[in-house]
């Protein structure tokens, strides 16, 4: 008698992107014929074509649902978009919400934005003296602000050397649902939303993944840095819809123009590690990389016989693009180093110094429990990070570019809380401690 193959619960504050990576990890280990991933897709879709010729992403991303539970992936995405950041089975008291996630600040824009955004408007705009700031909100290097004006909503996307505005759109009536007023080429989607619209999610056509939580607030809905807009449109889930309203690109408002007005020269460097990795970067569109000409390439290791991983810095960000044999280059992901508001946050150590988090690699079975720390190094005296365990041998750490990663077979999940039992330690040239800081959550 056929028994049910054995689930796993969903990782503590589980993301779509979280998920759609390990679904691509399995199904780089499966094309590499290893036994354990193998094993897994027999378990868990037995009525899959000969995974040896032919795993298409849909079957890993099956997988990989079934691995924790749900019979499909929709399923699974219809989860994570009604419970943003839950865990797998079990509540907790800090949920992330979408505002913390966008870090979201309502009736408020800085100073230097708003001179930005005067500064790029056109005689097709309102008088900037008229802009009062509905939200602004931010993912990975992009702030997106929403401006009510006398024409209507005005909408901003800024990177550290872009400024991209649309035209003015009037809002949405009661019944009217909502409607795409923005779209640029770093993926924020944006647009106006009647009263009745409380929540939202912005897909592809082509494979109905979220791609981006949704903030819909004061009439609006933002998605910063979702994914690029191309001739297949888009679709607009509204109030927890399973189906949603495809949006063909003919419907959508041309792809907002940026306007460099900040410019800065790309880092000039003849290296083909830094070629590489802004060719990566461009090429990213779910998400789009911000200002992918300004990244610096940073330190790179072979992680495992199969897996290698490099680093990028730019300002406050940190991105890593791990590649793999015989299989396709990985998306490349981006962490923000900036201070986060809210009860739940992604994990990162800050000190003067140092700044680090954590990177899992070598999946099995859809999980790992094996980490690399990496970081950024804002000191140009320091020479030296070592990560000094309890018990265990120290390990020093690779530093290239303004980053660092520290990598090690034994090095696996570190607790977060609780007795210290992790710190790195930063020396300058002469051997000299600037830094201990302590590997623990910084609540």
């Amino acid at each position: 008698m056929p028994t049910t193959p054995k689930t796993v619960p969903l990782p503590e504050r589980a993301s779509l992107e979280q998920l759609r990576k390990r679904a691509k990890d399995l199904r780089r280990a499966v094309r590499s014929q290893q036994p354990t991933a193998l094993a897994l897709v027999a378990r868990h879709a037995p009525e899959s074509r000969d995974p040896l010729v032919e795993f298409s992403l849909d079957t890993a991303q099956l997988v990989i649902a079934r691995l924790h539970g749900f019979p499909s992936w929709p399923r699974l995405r219809q989860h994570l978009a009604a419970h943003p950041g839950a865990s797998g089975d079990q509540p907790r008291s800090g949920t992330r919400k979408v505002e913390d996630f966008y870090r979201l600040r309502t009736g408020w824009a800085s100073t230097a934005d708003v001179r930005r955004c005067a500064a790029a408007a056109t005689r097709a705009h309102p008088d900037p003296a008229d802009w009062q700031p509905l939200l602004t909100a931010g993912r990975s290097g992009i702030r997106v602000i929403a401006f009510g004006s006398p024409d209507g909503v005005v909408f901003a996307e800024l990177t550290p050397k872009r400024v991209t505005l649309s035209r003015p759109a009037v809002g949405a009536s009661a019944g009217e649902g909502a409607s795409v007023t923005f779209h640029t080429e770093f993926g924020t989607i944006a647009g106006v939303a009647a009263p009745e619209v409380g929540s939202m999610v912005v897909e592809r056509p082509a494979d109905r993944r979220p791609l981006g939580w949704t903030l819909v607030a004061d009439g609006v809905f933002v998605a910063p840095n979702a994914f690029l807009v191309d001739a297949t449109g888009l679709v607009l889930r509204t109030n927890g819809s399973p189906k949603g309203e495809i949006v063909p690109v003919a419907a959508l408002p041309a792809r907002a123009t940026a306007v460099v007005d900040r410019p800065v020269p790309a880092v000039e460097d003849p290296a083909l590690a830094t070629e590489e990795l802004t060719a990566v970067l461009a090429a990213a569109d779910a998400p789009p990389i911000v200002d992918p000409e300004q990244w610096r390439t940073g330190a790179h290791a072979d992680l495992t016989p199969h897996e290698r991983v490099r680093l990028g810095r730019y300002g406050k960000l940190l991105v890593w693009h791990t590649t793999g044999d015989r299989a396709s280059a990985e998306d490349p992901f981006v962490f923000d180093f900036t201070p986060q508001q809210g009860p739940v946050r992604d994990f990162a150590v800050v000190g003067r110094n140092i700044a680090a988090t954590r990177m899992y690699y070598d999946f099995a079975d859809g999980a790992s429990g094996t980490i690399a720390v990496v970081g950024l190094v804002e000191d140009a005296h320091i020479a030296s990070v070592v990560l000094r365990r309890d018990g265990m041998p120290d390990l020093a750490a690779r530093i290239t570019g303004g980053t660092f990663l520290i990598a090690g077979p034994d090095l696996t999940d570190l607790p977060e809380r609780g007795p210290v039992t992790a710190v790195l330690v930063a020396r300058d040239h002469s051997g000299n401690v600037r830094e201990e800081l302590p590997y623990q959550r910084q609540d």
